[in-house]
């Protein structure tokens, strides 16, 4: 059964390094599972007057998007909380009305920050906007990343132990939990 996993950054820095965890995950997902990473930094803020009709580069994050059978966001925190540019990008995902292109998708959440706290606050209020939108967000495992800067090595995040077990065990569940969504579909 073949599965896409499409990966979306909280953060549109050249140098995010939750963009660099999603290529360190991308890198431990099996050979059988499609990786994508989708790029929304071209998507304009929302504003209900420009819906219809929907702007390319909406309609461009959407059909990737759609394309997938899990979601993998990986966001950093800002304030005790996610990014203005996620929930953007989530605000357009969930429109037009009665058109959300995330709604029973299965997601994963993780995120990485140079500080002890490893997005905490912000994967929880994630995990509420997405289970709010009808996105299926397993409880564990939960990757939080902390001191990131010690997790890199030549620009790149090197995870070993805990956090390399916690990263596997993630994209298993994840692969696991579309599997199962996948059979239902087609038993229906």
């Amino acid at each position: 059964m073949s599965l896409k996993i499409v990966g979306i950054s909280g953060s549109h820095r050249h140098e995010s390094i939750n963009k660099k965890l999603l290529d360190f995950v991308s890198e431990q997902v099996p050979s059988h599972v499609e990786y994508e990473y989708v790029d929304y930094s071209d998507v304009p803020l929302f504003n209900q007057d420009q819906e219809k009709p929907v702007p390319e580069s909406v309609k461009a994050f959407k059909e990737k998007v759609e394309s997938a059978d899990i979601l993998l966001f990986s966001t950093p925190e800002y304030n005790g909380s996610i990014p203005g540019v996620l929930k953007n990008g989530i605000d357009w995902l969930s429109r037009p009305a009665g058109q959300s292109s995330i709604k029973g998708k299965v997601a994963g959440v993780m995120g990485a920050a140079p500080g002890q706290g490893g997005t905490l606050k912000a994967q929880l209020h994630l995990r509420e906007v997405l289970s709010h939108m009808d996105v299926d967000v397993p409880g564990q495992p939960r990757l939080m990343c902390s001191f990131a800067g010690d997790k890199m090595k030549d620009g790149r995040f090197n995870l070993e132990g805990k956090d390399l077990e916690t990263t596997q065990n993630l994209i298993k569940r994840l692969i696991e939990m579309a599997e199962a969504y996948k059979k239902e579909t087609v038993s229906v």
